[in-house]
């Protein structure tokens, strides 16, 4: 108990310490004039620079029948500009000795190079030739099409990814997040070479993207490149639908069975759980936290270590700007056990619900977030990501730094509060992976 007590304090104490001037005087923020914001975030700790731009579309943004245009369309910009030919991407990182990558989200797509400081202009100028110069030629398309179909194709053969895919689909009725992010299979197979270059055209502006800039780099220097770079494309409208309250409330428990060829079953329960703009969110975080994130969590010691019922058992609250679910994980021992497993689950959800939780809990949770605060410090690519990530889901950088704060002033009735009214039977959505022989597939 000493020992637990004396980590929280120091862990606290370190992120306390650090006043808010001494992080914010490392991010610069502005707007070039054709209304793309930046954020600089200088830390010279070693010779590196990350060059990370986002565009706020991704899947969340996809109407019925271009599921996964987002993803398409993050493929392409790899293929053709003005400065790279197909083929040459990778070949022009790996020549200066970068990295790099994308990904497509619900909120977002986003790119990034890392690069040693005497080469950071390289990715200025690569991300600026995506931004405004991406070719879209059928021939290229039609390779990369494939590879996109095949990416969708092998999701569907895979049980776990139809699994999850499915119980998310089952769980949110009206919100775009029920989508994945590749697609469904009918939509990928009728994409388009038009249909990709008009998203790209529509959705790709200045005023629709967040150019990030972290690592040993000077403001000064940031802004001149981005002008050279992104100053010369003419910023136009982008009009962005609210998902916010598109989820209706639901009624009652549904289930959903699915029945593949794996080694053992699981059990995944969804209940519909608060954004992370709202006030309750905090709370959600720390009652996954005490449930599931850990050894030491309830349903870990009930399942896996008291009964020997599972092999793993975890929960976790989402972290999007609209409301989404708090996800409970358990992986059997059986599937025959899963009836016995459930009752555990929603027998330690409701002593949550009714009991105050303990001192020592609520400071082991307090202590993973303020640890996992830390720690996404000490890498530069990450905190590119992280920053931006913030600036867009929750409208500021400066959310990143209040995160561990807003959570070491939750309070235990706090959390009774939100397992009480998010974690109801009528709210939730329960499903099971059942495995079957290879001949019955």
């Amino acid at each position: 108990m000493l020992r637990t007590s004396i980590f929280g304090l120091a862990l606290w104490s370190l992120v306390m310490a650090e006043p808010v001037d001494d992080f914010e005087s490392r991010v610069t923020e502005f707007k070039l004039a054709n209304g793309l914001p930046v954020l600089v975030y200088t830390d010279s700790s070693a010779p590196v620079v990350t060059v990370a731009v986002a565009y706020k579309v991704g899947s969340n943004y996809e109407p019925a029948g271009k599921t996964g245009l987002s993803h398409m369309l993050e493929h392409m910009t790899f293929q053709h500009s003005d400065i790279y030919k197909p083929g040459e991407f990778f070949r022009i990182i790996h020549a200066n000795g970068g990295v790099n990558n994308g990904f497509t989200s619900g909120p977002y797509t986003a790119y990034f190079e890392v690069f040693s400081r005497e080469k950071w202009e390289l990715g200025m100028k690569i991300e600026a030739s995506r931004m405004g110069r991406c070719v879209f030629l059928d021939s290229d398309f039609s390779s990369e099409h494939q590879v996109v179909a095949e990416e969708q194709r092998l999701s569907e053969n895979s049980p776990s990814s139809v699994f999850w895919t499915q119980l998310n689909a089952a769980a949110l009725l009206a919100h775009p997040a029920r989508n994945p992010t590749v697609g469904w299979a009918d939509d990928v197979a009728h994409f388009t070479t038009d249909a990709v270059r008009d998203w790209y055209r529509h959705y790709y502006s200045p005023s629709n993207a967040l150019l990030v800039v972290a690592g040993d780099i000077r403001p000064d220097e940031v802004r001149a490149k981005a002008e050279q770079y992104f100053g010369k494309y003419k910023a136009q409208p982008v009009s962005l639908p609210d998902f916010y309250n598109a989820e209706p409330k639901q009624v009652g428990e549904r289930r959903l069975v699915v029945h593949r060829v794996v080694t053992q079953p699981s059990l995944a329960i969804a209940y519909h759980a608060p954004g992370i703009l709202d006030s309750a969110f905090c709370a959600a975080v720390v009652a996954g936290g005490v449930l599931g994130q850990g050894r030491g969590s309830r349903l870990y010691q009930r399942l896996v270590v008291d009964s020997g019922l599972a092999t793993s058992a975890s929960a976790y609250s989402e972290t999007g700007r609209d409301p989404g679910l708090f996800w409970v994980s358990v992986t059997p021992k059986a599937e025959s056990l899963i009836p016995r497993i459930e009752r555990v689950v929603y027998a330690e959800i409701g002593r949550l619900g009714r009991e105050p939780i303990t001192d020592r809990e609520l400071q082991r949770v307090k202590n993973q977030v303020i640890a996992d605060y830390i720690y996404s410090r000490d890498a530069i690519m990450w905190m590119a990501i992280i920053l931006g990530s913030y600036q867009l889901t929750q409208g500021s950088w400066r959310e990143f730094k209040l995160y561990p704060e807003k959570i070491g002033r939750v309070t235990a009735a706090e959390v009774q509060s939100f397992c009480r009214g998010f974690l109801t039977a009528d709210n939730r959505t329960v499903g099971t992976l059942l495995p079957i022989a290879q001949e019955e597939k």
